[in-house]
């Protein structure tokens, strides 16, 4: 067993969580469970314990190197207050009761070095009733400002040193919008010279300062404030109440703490925790001149030690690098020594943590916040159990009121699980004892700190990052950038790394280079650093770090990924300006203020080709070996020669060896790597002085098409902006379109080998069986974790008969994760939340399929894996929709090969499967009835590049013209598609053996659902509506709403596929005139505009309409998250009439069609005031509005 009786059962008192503490047993008499307040069981303490060593301060003697260490018993710690609280009485204005923090209690801010003089006004002012406002040293002036308007604080008490900064925050305080009076008192001094004065009469009187007689339990005790790190400090209160429960039955009580974390931070917890357990604690001021050392740290513990002796050990990181790092293994043989040595405040390195532990040291991560108290530790049994990193909930109260819950918006994973695939945000419930602030309607609190469980032990979690540490690019995706920091301070050469790219297309880091960096070792004499920090230093500097970033692009996602080419150096000389907080950790938030010039250069030299790079390794390999390199180290190279090298820096860059003509998105180029390929050309290649169009990867996507461009922009052929050359490139397109669509519809044979025996025979015939009558409806449905596919999806389930079966074609690892992801989508469109659904869904048991697949693949990857399906013979018709389509408006047509390529194939397979399905013969003639249907989800987009019909209208049938389709690449390859369909269903009439129905189902703009009011947050109009509730404005477009609930579209599709009888009697007389089937599935009939819209948001948001161009100049302003769409909206508001006379105008389709087939469609009023109801409150849960 343990000193103190400790062990993994009994953790120590400063281990314990609030619900733990809550736990203990009742302690002995006659210690209350609950004292009235925090003086009250410090009197309680002396009264009871008066000669017990309560708390110690370390100073340096200033007439020699030694440590000096003050301590205070609880008998002393109540005439001190007592006797202070009578001096400051009379520096005092009087202050009446604070409207603005809890109960009233008036407040006063204490600006202070910690030490004893510290402690003694804040337990004065807590004798005078006042709440305590700890603001640490070098606060900025506007911070201090910030904090006394935010709480209302009338005083500021400022050491001497701290006094013109206090001063100069009174002052700030006192201008804009919300000005405050405040006064400043300068601290007394030397406190312990009023142990030996006549005690006050605090304790028998009231103060005349504060109205009111004593502190309650629902007073402000103190007040702490956030960091600043991502902005200014916010205040956090803390009542009384929550330091006054006993925790004396606790373990470890009689052994003493040492901490080197100030009493404005941390260690005004860790303290009061002592306090509650009756127990000791120093405190050591690290912060103070020769003070932070691993010599003077291991002295001071040894000074105190002679008090009494040190068994808790309290820290952040840095300290603990220092101490574990010391090459004399004092500060290492100190730690070792601990009963446990706790980590907080930061992150401790991994590698850091497991060697500590391996040291046979007791290292303790543990997990607190001002605004809720004691979370977590990962107190455990130390002899089997090495997880210092990993946090646990050993107890059950507090296993139900904390949280885990995944961002619904980048996890495919629903609510809280301990087998959540990602990073999961820790939220405390409204009932946590100790919290009075609240981000969440329901009262809880979400931490911002992302965690990974463990992955065996349940009700375990690792700490990843916060996620207000994540940079949200102006591309709307989101990178946690301490995940990069960790990685790269790996190298020796490195001091700190700073990652940034808020608002921007890609990441880059400020990496700080360590005074000990390798490349100084040679130099000699006190400028060795600025003598050896030259380009070739920096050089050797990025080739150390080559390995880290390739790791750190393998690990992350595209938008996390690191370009060499965004690195920027800093010399050693430049470490000890980082702004850091008192804790040590980053100020990330003045950072980014401090090096904005610098990161805003970083972006000009990589759009540029400026920045500095590695040196190629192979720069001959497309020139034949000839390097033809100026002096400036570009390229001259001919056509033909940038081709090979366009293929050569694509490998560098994204790892895969393309063909000439091979579309670089389809090879996996994301958007980061295209910038690198155009920063490389930039940097690389002669463009005699001209720059790169900044979507010159997306507008020539292949390697030839690349190369040429560049070739023409050099000789001057093209405008480098993309303003030259566009007619030639426009038709090009449009030639290409029409040759995807001879490419890719040719069905004169079916070849995917599904439900094929020889020959093209049905499974029956080539086995030399009779047909056997099949009956039911097979689904085939891609695209079911998409919007519309979902919804498809549960109108299929909640339709189907007993003999239909559904198979779910889903791009997964195996059918195992296609489920997974079918499920996971289903639940986060809460579309399991129908009772109905899940039981038919289980109803359906084995009749669905959930199957990977690949549509690239000739045989959609049914074939790669055993007891895929074969045939579907067991069935009367096969019905399959495609919903799965790449939605991206950058993209050029080429890239969407691999989608058109897709459709092919999945007609192949659709007609192999028709053919294998035995249906009922018709009439006299014995030939099969047309039932199977195979449907495609087009865009209206696909024909808006055309004028509509004389009508007015935008008829339903196939435009001939590839201008006919929009000008996006998007919509271009929806005008392929619809005509690949249409070849299908002229070779289904004549080559074909099923005879299937083909029908282009073309969907107009979607929007929620019905029942739930679910809409993508990821979609252009909801993110509208979000940008609006930040601006407080909602641009006023002239236009009518011309939205679809997204399950009306989704019952048109089924309604117009599903049914058998309505398929064979409008073929009868469709078929003679057009034989692919056309439906416009958009909302055309309803009368509510866009003035309905904002009049609907404006009596639940707080929004209100301005003109379009003037939101977007607030927008611009702003910058805030999802600018990316910035140009989408400035080109469709720019034919949003300002004029409020002006006739609403949009394209209105034919749905005749539709409407025929579809009751629900034809029934539907429109969007209205309930629908988008539905829609806000479903966005208020999810926390996106």
């Amino acid at each position: 067993m343990l000193p103190d009786q400790l062990s993994e059962e009994r953790p120590p008192y400063l281990t314990l969580t609030i619900t733990q503490a809550l736990s203990l047993p009742d302690p002995p008499h006659p210690e209350p469970r609950q004292h009235a307040d925090v003086n009250s069981m410090l009197d309680f303490r002396a009264t009871h314990s008066p000669d017990l060593l309560a708390v110690g301060f370390t100073s340096l003697s200033k007439s020699s190197s030694e440590w000096n260490c003050t301590t205070l018993t609880y008998a002393q710690i109540r005439k001190l207050a007592l006797t202070l609280a009578d001096k400051l009485r009379q520096n005092l204005p009087a202050l009446p009761p604070n409207p603005n923090s809890p109960n009233a209690t008036p407040l006063v801010a204490v600006l202070s070095p910690s030490g004893v003089d510290l402690f003694g006004h804040i337990v004065a002012l807590w004798r005078l009733g006042f709440g305590v406002l700890c603001i640490a040293p070098n606060t900025p002036p506007e911070s201090i400002a910030n904090l006394l308007r935010l709480t209302s604080t009338p005083v500021v008490l400022a050491h001497t040193s701290q006094r013109s900064a206090a001063e100069q925050g009174v002052s700030h305080a006192a201008s804009g919008d919300q000005a405050i009076e405040a006064t400043v008192v300068t601290t007394l001094e030397n406190v312990c010279q009023y142990l030996d004065a006549p005690q006050g009469g605090l304790d028998q009187k009231q103060s005349d300062q504060n109205p009111k007689s004593a502190a309650t339990a629902e007073d402000v005790l103190v007040t702490m404030h956030t960091s600043g790190s991502s902005g200014l400090p916010k205040p956090i209160y803390q009542l009384h109440r929550f330091w006054t429960n006993t925790l004396v039955p606790a373990a470890g009580t009689t052994l003493s703490a040492f901490t080197t974390t100030p009493l404005f931070h941390g260690g005004m917890s860790d303290m009061l925790r002592s306090f509650q357990a009756g127990s000791s604690i120093f405190f050591h001021p690290a912060a103070d001149p020769g003070a932070l050392s691993s010599a003077a740290i291991c002295s001071a513990v040894q000074c105190c030690s002679l008090r009494q002796s040190v068994s808790y050990f309290l820290s952040v990181p840095y300290i603990l690098d220092l101490l574990y790092e010391d090459p004399s293994q004092r500060g290492r043989d100190m730690l070792r020594s601990m009963e446990l040595v706790s980590t907080g405040g930061a992150p401790l390195p991994q590698q850091l943590g497991d060697a500590m532990v391996a040291d046979r040291i007791k290292l303790v991560s543990r997990l607190g916040s001002s605004e809720c108290g004691f979370l977590m530790s990962s107190w455990r049994d130390f002899g089997r159990d090495a997880e210092w990193s990993y946090l646990r909930i050993p107890d059950h109260l507090g296993q139900r009121l904390l949280r885990f819950e995944t961002d619904a918006q980048d996890s495919e994973t629903a609510g809280a699980s301990q087998q959540a695939s990602g990073p999961v945000e820790l939220v405390v419930s409204s009932e946590w004892p100790t919290k009075l602030v609240a981000n969440r309607p329901d009262g809880s609190y979400a931490t911002s700190d992302l965690y990974a469980p463990h992955p065996s032990k349940p009700n375990t979690w690792k700490y990843e990052s916060r996620s207000d540490d994540t940079l949200v690019l102006v591309s709307g995706k989101k990178v946690s950038a301490p995940v990069a920091e960790t990685l790269l301070k790996r190298d020796p050469s490195v001091a700190e790394a700073i990652v940034f790219g808020a608002n921007r297309a890609i990441l880059g880091a400020l990496v700080f280079v360590s005074p000990q960096a390798s490349v100084f070792g040679q130099q000699e004499g006190e400028n060795a650093e600025e003598m050896a920090w030259n380009k070739t230093t920096k050089i050797k500097i990025l080739k150390s770090l080559k390995p880290i970033l390739d790791e750190i692009n393998q690990k992350s996602p595209p938008q996390a990924q690191l370009a060499v080419e965004m690195i920027y150096l800093l010399p050693p000389s430049e470490v000890a300006r980082i702004p850091r907080a008192s804790k040590g950790s980053l100020q990330r938030g003045r950072a980014y203020q401090q090096y904005a010039k610098i990161i805003d250069g970083v972006y000009a030299d990589f759009e540029e080709g400026r920045s500095l790079s590695l040196p190629d390794s192979d720069n001959r390999s497309a020139t034949n070996g000839i390097e033809k390199a100026d002096a400036d180290g570009k390229l001259d190279l001919s056509a033909q020669e940038l081709v090979g090298w366009m293929i050569d820096t694509v490998e560098k860059i994204n790892g895969t060896r393309v063909s000439s003509d091979a579309d670089l998105f389809v090879a996996g180029v994301d958007s980061i790597q295209a910038a690198r390929v155009r920063a490389a050309i930039h940097q690389r290649i002669q463009l005699g002085g001209q720059i790169l169009a900044k979507n010159v990867v997306y507008d020539y996507p292949t390697p030839t098409l690349l190369a040429r461009h560049v070739a023409n922009v050099r000789s001057n052929k093209g405008d480098g902006q993309g303003q030259g050359g566009g007619e030639d490139r426009e038709q090009a397109e449009l030639q290409l379109m029409s040759e995807l669509v001879r490419k890719y519809s040719d069905f004169a044979s079916v070849s995917s080998g599904i439900g094929q025996g020889h020959d093209g025979l049905s499974a029956n015939e080539a086995n030399g069986q009779a047909e056997v009558q099949g009956r039911g409806t097979l689904y085939i449905l891609t695209g079911a974790t998409g919007g519309l596919g979902a919804q498809i999806l549960a109108q299929i389930v909640l339709s189907a008969g007993l003999d239909d079966g559904l198979w779910l074609l889903v791009r997964a690892s195996d059918d195992a994760e296609a489920r997974r992801r079918v499920m996971s989508s289903l639940s986060e469109k809460r579309l399991l939340e129908s009772c109905e659904l899940r039981a038919a869904l289980e109803g359906m048991g084995a009749r669905v399929r959930y199957l990977s697949s690949d549509l690239s693949r000739a045989d959609c990857g049914l074939t790669a894996q055993p007891n895929q399906p074969a045939t579907a013979d067991a069935y009367a018709r096969v019905v399959t929709i495609h919903a799965a389509w790449a939605v991206n408006f950058v993209l050029t047509l080429a890239s969407f090969t691999a989608q058109i390529e897709g459709l092919q194939n999945l007609i192949h397979l659709h007609e192999s499967l028709a053919a294998t399905a035995v249906a009922p013969t018709s009439s006299n003639n014995g030939t099969m009835s047309p039932v199977s249907a195979f449907g495609f989800c087009s865009s209206t987009a696909s024909v808006l590049g055309s004028e509509p019909g004389p009508s007015g209208r935008y008829e339903e049938v196939i435009p001939a013209q590839p201008e006919s389709a929009g000008a996006l690449g998007y919509a271009r390859s929806k005008w392929v598609g619809e005509h690949l369909v249409a070849a299908a269903a002229s070779a289904s009439a004549s080559a074909f053996r099923s005879h299937s129905r083909y029908t282009v189902l073309r969907i107009g703009q979607l929007c929620s659902d019905t029942t739930h009011g679910v809409w993508s947050t990821s979609e252009a109009w909801p993110i509208l509506i979000s940008i609006s509730t930040r601006l407080g404005n909602l641009p006023r477009i002239q236009e009518p709403l011309d939205w679809l609930a997204i399950d009306v579209a989704a019952r048109a599709v089924l309604d117009i596929l599903g049914s058998s009888a309505t398929a064979i009697e409008h073929s009868k007389t469709k078929r003679d005139k057009q034989q692919v089937e056309v439906y416009n599935i958009a909302n055309c009939q309803s009368c509510v505009t866009w003035d309905h819209l904002a009049a609907w948001l404006s009596k639940e948001l707080d929004v209100s309409p301005i003109e379009p161009s003037a939101w977007l100049d607030e927008l611009q302003e702003k910058e805030l998250d999802d600018r990316g769409l910035l140009a989408l909206w400035t080109k469709n508001f720019a034919s949003s009439s300002q004029d409020s006379n002006a006739q609403p105008s949009r394209p209105v389709f034919t749905t005749s069609n539709t409407e025929r087939a579809s009751a629900r469609f034809q029934e539907w009023p429109g969007v209205d005031k309930g629908l988008m109801h539905k829609t806000i409150q479903h966005w208020k849960q999810t926390g996106f509005l």
